[in-house]
């Protein structure tokens, strides 16, 4: 595998006469840090020569640079772990996540979580790369995700998360129906006191704003499917808005009636159906989707059914 990864920049007639680190802040946005690596280990280039980052650039000149990508790797074990990769090119891979499957190995999870699957999936490509998820779900949440495959990429990309430059929808099929057709849930959401990993809605000073998006997307006699669009990230955002205006999702466990549901759906029915972001390399949006899981697609066909 290549330790080093090549992008390249011509610059533009509004750029003539710009100092060179002032060109590669603006159209890469790297980081005090990189930039710091990247002057120290003389990895740019102006038409094949380095030139200082206090240096004029000209129109037309040809920046390159050579980001070095070779990392020490956390260990994680290899392993098979059933997934679908949506695309993957040198700086990000999306992938399909099915429910039931932790992103990352944890205490009580070391084994057959995604990463343990991205790990086996790269070494079979003679790949080697840390596991950075710029997006994330839930274990029964499935759906989009992305992550990146070097540090510039992942912390370009999480900045553009943070500046909400993206649009991820979800899908849900949910108990009720709902009054309007579509609306928003604008409530804060807090940690429940000595159980991290339940949420509720908090108005205290401790609970973070928290603004879900939703539209009914189709009603049976007593459920609804959604799509829904967040504003803000927080953890457990749509399953507890949802809990909390009396429509929870069909299947979940901790906010809803799921241990009574196994009949309909052993998880949440809830999917991350589509996801669009600004492509660090190409310069332009990238948009995906993932199509509706055979067990969600089961669980519309009783609904549609009973109806």
């Amino acid at each position: 595998m290549s330790k080093t990864t090549l992008f390249q920049h011509v610059v533009t007639p509004e750029e003539d006469g710009e100092l060179l680190e002032t060109v590669l802040r603006k159209q890469f946005r790297f980081s005090r840090r990189m930039m710091r690596v990247l002057k120290h280990e003389k990895r740019v280039w102006v038409n094949g020569e380095w030139i200082f980052f206090r240096s004029r650039v000209k129109e037309m000149d040809l920046i390159r640079i050579e980001l070095n990508i070779a990392e020490d790797v956390e260990y994680i074990s290899p392993e098979e772990v059933p997934f679908t990769v949506v695309d993957e090119d040198e700086d990000l891979i999306v992938v399909n996540k099915p429910p039931n499957t932790v992103v990352h190995p944890t205490g009580s999870h070391q084994h057959g979580t995604l990463a343990n699957g991205l790990i086996y999936y790269w070494q079979q490509r003679g790949e080697n790369h840390k596991i950075r998820p710029v997006t994330r779900l839930d274990k029964d949440t499935s759906g989009l995700m992305v992550l990146a495959k070097h540090a510039y990429g992942h912390a370009f990309l999480a900045d553009q998360m943070a500046k909400k430059r993206y649009e991820r929808s979800y899908f849900a099929i949910v108990h009720g129906n709902l009054i309007h057709d579509r609306g928003t849930i604008d409530l804060p959401i807090g940690k429940v006191p000595d159980v991290p990993l339940l949420r509720f809605i908090d108005f205290s000073e401790e609970g973070s704003r928290a603004i879900t998006h939703y539209e009914v997307v189709e009603r049976f006699s007593h459920a609804s499917v959604l799509r829904l669009w967040l504003e803000t990230g927080r953890t457990h955002q749509i399953r507890v808005h949802l809990s909390s205006i009396g429509h929870p999702i069909i299947g979940d466990e901790l906010y809803g009636n799921g241990e009574e549901e196994k009949h309909l759906i052993g998880r949440q029915a809830l999917h991350a159906k589509s996801l669009k972001l600004y492509h660090l390399r190409k310069r332009d949006w990238v948009a995906w989707e993932a199509p509706i899981p055979e067990d969600m697609k089961q669980l519309l066909h009783i609904l549609r059914r009973d109806s």
